[in-house]
């Protein structure tokens, strides 16, 4: 009876030593089961959240997780740059003083610069280049040539302002030819630009175009109506393009001014008439020729420049959204059973240094992203245990769900959920039988003379270890038996 504890003791302790062997040559790996969560989009196409796997190691069980905020109606990558052309009128009228004591020129520019700054500061995917006008002066005849490009387009901010200074001292030069500001501000467009903005700052009512009608200083000549014509067909076929035009007009009013520097009185006599021009060259404020028109006094240059215009701009853009803030909630099977840590910093904003404990989330403080911006987050989640069997072929979400809040521009409060999420799997790894080689089995079958019999050909199978121990239990099972057959047999002779 003895004897048969002691090989019940050995049979345990064999089975014990053939479990830990088969554990120990467990392969696994980590795969990748759904690469990225769906693509959220934010209200009224503002923009789109989404989390993607953008990088795995199977064998060590590694995955890099991006979590992305873009401030952009486009799902591509890389966009071209919205372009703005300032076409702005530098004919004698921006000479006159107004009430204010200033210049219509001096209250323009710096109304001007102000749009500028807003929109840079806004939008960080923009180009803004100037052109400006005046008309048949001196020498000159009326064509496109009296238009000037002020500025290529730039993504420099401060370029952009300085040539705004310089265009404010320069001498203002005779006539007005909008259809040539227009003109030379398409040419200058790039060709494969896709969202084009125009805005036109002007005073007065054109008297040339580029088609080389010129009209003097009368709005109700044949000449006068020609040129009014070719201006008004040049902004619709801009518009019907798909160019976004911005129109203000100012100096229509008694309350402008219509004194140059020298002091000369040009009077109120023309100021019906050039409104009836204006009208057909522009239409009306309701009901405009082409994209969105202003018809403004002076001294309310800059509050729709600086407004109106820049939330035009803006729209087509794509407005900032501010008070972002994301929260990333963990499941248990990954706080528990993976290792986390960031990959760099977050391209805009700060983030939680680590998972918290007691929520299992971490925050993405972003405060504002611009038009046109992207945001994005990378962490890394490293399996501690690639034999885990509890995890083994478990579908396994990176996270439960992506809690994302924010403000638009008019500050109204959103909140957007992402529920689903990128998935990963522990899955073992099988080795596959080789397919036989047809040759060397035919080799096999027919040896030839030269051949040796008596020598195995191509590798000797490993058994290994876990062989070993199997075949140690079915020998040591069956003398087990046997002892205790032979045992039994004892006592019935006894």
């Amino acid at each position: 009876m003895k004897n048969i504890r002691k090989i019940g003791s050995i049979l345990l302790i064999a089975i014990m030593l053939s479990s830990n062997v088969f554990a120990a040559d467990l392969k696994t790996t980590l795969n990748v089961v759904e690469q990225a969560s769906e693509t959220k989009y934010l209200e009224n196409n503002q923009g789109y959240i989404s989390k993607t796997i953008v990088d795995s190691n199977p064998s060590t069980g590694e995955v890099t997780v991006e979590l992305k905020l873009s401030n952009t109606k486009k799902e591509e990558e890389e966009q071209e740059k919205t372009e703005v052309m300032l076409v702005i009128d530098n004919s004698p009228s921006m000479d006159f003083v107004t009430t204010s004591g200033q210049t219509r020129k001096e209250i323009v520019i710096p109304a001007t610069k102000q749009l500028v700054s807003e929109i840079f500061e806004n939008s960080t995917n923009v180009k803004v280049g100037i052109v400006y006008f005046h008309g048949v002066s001196g020498w000159s005849s009326a064509s496109i040539s009296n238009a000037t490009l002020g500025l290529k387009l730039t993504d420099n901010k401060n370029t952009v302002l300085s040539a705004l200074d310089n265009l404010n001292a320069k001498a203002t030069e005779g006539g007005t030819n909008i259809d040539a500001g227009l003109q030379r501000a398409e040419q200058n467009f790039s060709s494969s630009c896709k969202n084009k903005i125009i805005v036109l700052l002007t005073d007065g009512v054109p008297n040339a175009d580029v088609k080389g009608t010129d009209a003097g200083n009368d709005t109700t000549t044949e000449k006068a109506l020609i040129v009014q014509n070719n201006t008004k067909e040049t902004l619709q076929r801009l518009d019907k393009a798909g160019y976004h035009i911005i129109s203000m007009m100012t100096g229509m009013s008694a309350e402008d001014g219509h004194i140059d520097k020298n002091g000369n009185d040009f009077g109120e006599n023309n100021i019906e008439e050039d409104l009836k021009a204006v009208e057909r060259i522009f239409g009306t404020t309701t009901a405009p020729t082409a994209g969105k028109y202003y018809l403004v006094q002076s001294a309310n240059v800059n509050n729709v420049v600086t407004n109106d215009i820049l939330t035009n701009v803006m729209e087509i853009v794509q407005n900032p959204i501010n008070e972002v803030k994301i929260v990333d909630y963990f499941p248990e099977d990954i706080t528990e059973n993976f290792e986390f840590s960031y990959v760099g910093e977050p391209s805009v904003g700060t983030v939680s240094e680590e998972i918290d404990d007691e929520t299992n989330t971490i925050t993405w403080d972003i405060d504002t992203l611009k038009g046109e911006e992207t945001a994005t987050l990378r962490y890394k989640l490293k399996i501690k245990d690639m034999q885990n069997s509890e995890l083994l072929n478990k579908t396994i979400a990176t996270n439960e769900k992506v809690v994302l809040t924010y403000t638009d521009t008019d500050s109204e409060d959103y909140t957007v959920t992402l529920n689903s999420s990128p998935k990963i799997q522990l899955t073992e790894v099988k080795e596959e039988n080789k397919k036989p080689d047809v040759e060397q089995d035919k080799v096999k079958d027919e040896p030839s003379a030269e051949q040796d019999n008596t020598t195995a050909t191509g590798e000797i199978p490993q058994t290994g270890v876990s062989m070993v121990v199997g075949v140690s239990i079915i020998i040591t099972l069956t003398v087990l038996v046997f002892v205790y057959k032979k045992n039994k047999n004892y006592k019935d002779i006894k």
